[in-house]
């Protein structure tokens, strides 16, 4: 039985179900249930059941708990306190993000992270969506920020999302879908759209939808700057697909924001990863700071 397994019950204790503990600990329920079932079957016994307010510790449950949780305690204490010893020579955390993530991620945390952590250097390597798969794909110590659809999730890495946004459509007030209090997205059959360039995950939830509505998307111009695809919006060039934004209806008054019947188009902000136990304790520091005290701005 590792000893990672045993924090993972430990902790599963303080929560009222399976996945508000996965979450808290940055795993999938399915992998946590698994490591619990592991214990269980290694131990010969149960160890939580399930009742109306979600689930509780057995007897045998209660008995590891209790013999377990001040070991725990007690090791978490003592690896605090190196790597606070251990911070004082230079780690670098390396991560990779696209350039869209920057105009939604407030960049004062970077600034207001590293003066709280003078022992840890930040390094930021800008790519695009499909090159950070690819970074993040080369080793299991490295992670990356994404834009990425809810749905495409869980596919390829484990995942910490920091905000899901619905998708708006941006279109221009004399378009008729302007006048629609929801549209449906097989009413963009025939529609130019304005779409992110393709090396971001954006046009995968263009593909996939419009492949579900029964049509090829009209793409009549890309690009990696969404100031220049409001701006075409504005002058009534096609339509666009985005997040919610207060300040385009104040820049471009042309601009009507239309929301989609179907609430799952989504797009969320997340850190991606092959394992968040392999990523480096910095690292890890780094992103549940993010996590903590993250401001989204549109």
């Amino acid at each position: 039985m590792e000893f990672k397994h045993i924090e993972y019950f430990i902790e599963t204790c303080g929560y009222k179900s399976i996945s508000q503990a996965a979450q808290a600990l940055f795993i999938s329920q399915q992998a946590l249930s698994r490591c619990i079932g592991n214990m269980e079957t290694e131990l010969g016994c149960k160890l939580l059941k399930r009742n109306s307010r979600g689930i509780c510790l057995t007897e045998e449950g209660q008995y590891f708990y209790n013999r377990f949780s001040p070991i725990v305690q007690s090791y978490r204490s003592a690896l605090s306190e190196a790597l606070s010893h251990f911070e004082r020579a230079p780690q670098k955390v390396s991560f990779a993000c696209a350039p869209l993530i920057f105009g939604i991620l407030d960049t004062e945390l970077l600034f207001s992270f590293q003066e709280g952590h003078p022992g840890i250097m930040l390094e930021r390597l800008e790519m695009t969506d499909r090159e950070v798969d690819r970074y993040v794909a080369e080793d299991e110590r490295h992670f990356g920020l994404l834009a990425i659809p809810e749905n495409r999730h869980g596919q390829r890495f484990d995942y910490i999302p920091l905000k899901t946004m619905p998708l708006r459509l941006y279109v221009h007030k004399d378009n008729p879908l302007s006048a629609r209090k929801q549209v449906e997205f097989s009413m963009l059959r025939g529609e130019n759209f304005l779409a992110m360039e393709k090396r971001s995950h954006y046009h995968s939830i263009l593909s996939e939808q419009s492949r579900h509505s029964g049509f090829t998307p009209n793409i009549t111009y890309e690009s990696a700057d969404i100031t220049e695809l409001y701006k075409l919006v504005d002058r009534g060039k096609g339509v666009f697909l985005g997040i919610d934004s207060p300040t385009v209806a104040a820049r471009y008054p042309n601009i009507r924001v239309v929301p989609f019947a179907d609430d799952t188009l989504t797009y969320c902000i997340a850190f991606v990863f092959q394992n968040y136990d392999k990523v480096t304790a910095p690292s890890r520091k780094f992103m549940e700071y993010i996590l903590e005290h993250m401001e989204m701005k549109v």
